[in-house]
Order: structure tokens, then sequence, then C-alpha cells
């Protein structure tokens, strides 16, 4: 029934100020933008995984977490923070399990880094 990929969608106050971060400071591929309607679409480097976002008045941030897979999560962060991503504390590491490192989108949507240990 179901077929390989999702798409996540995010309402945001800015949709110029979304896409630059999403593809200049996470370098996602911009794969959609239609500025009159305030809506976009970026591809992630996962197969078949779409993050899209409609531009609104109010945005109340999501509590729940989008999760991105990396190799090397202290590589990732370095990477990532001297794009101007700021992460809230440190790396978390939940032994024999994960790595993890959060930061949030210019609209506060919470965002993570993810280092598989199993």
């Amino acid at each position: 029934m179901y077929k390989p990929g999702i798409t996540i969608w995010y309402n945001v106050t800015s949709i110029e100020r979304s896409l630059e971060f999403y593809t200049k400071q996470l370098d996602f591929q911009l794969q959609f933008h239609d500025a009159e309607s305030g809506m976009a679409m970026i591809r992630t480097n996962t197969d078949d995984c779409i993050i899209g976002f409609s531009e609104g008045v109010e945005v109340i941030p999501s509590t729940s977490s989008t999760v991105f897979e990396v190799h090397n999560i202290e590589q990732a962060v370095e990477v990532l923070a001297r794009k101007g991503v700021t992460f809230i504390g440190d790396i978390e590491t939940i032994p024999n399990m994960t790595k993890l490192a959060t930061f949030t989108d210019p609209d506060g949507h919470s965002l993570m880094l993810a280092e598989d240990l199993t």
C-alpha cells in the first residue's frame, strides 16, 4: 500500500530564511519553490525524504524532532557550527546505542543529528 519515502512539513515565518538555513547551512537541495503561494520543498541526502514549508503568520514549533543520521557526529557538529548552526547543549551519548546533538531551525523546530553506536 505504501511506497518508500516520507515528507515532513513545517509552517515557517519566512520561506526565504528557511531555504537559506536548510540549503546553505545544512547543504540540502532545493526541489520546489513557489514564492507566490509561500511554499517550498527541499530534498535531504536521504532518498525520498523531503522537507516542505508553508509560510504562515503564526508558527508554533513542534516538540518532536526530525533526526538526520551522520557517520561522525563530532565532525558534523563542527562543520555545521562553522556554518552558523547553534547547538543546544553538548553531544549526548546513550551507551551502546547512539550519540545525539540537538539544534533548531530559524523557527524553533527541533532537529537532531544522530550517530549509531550499535
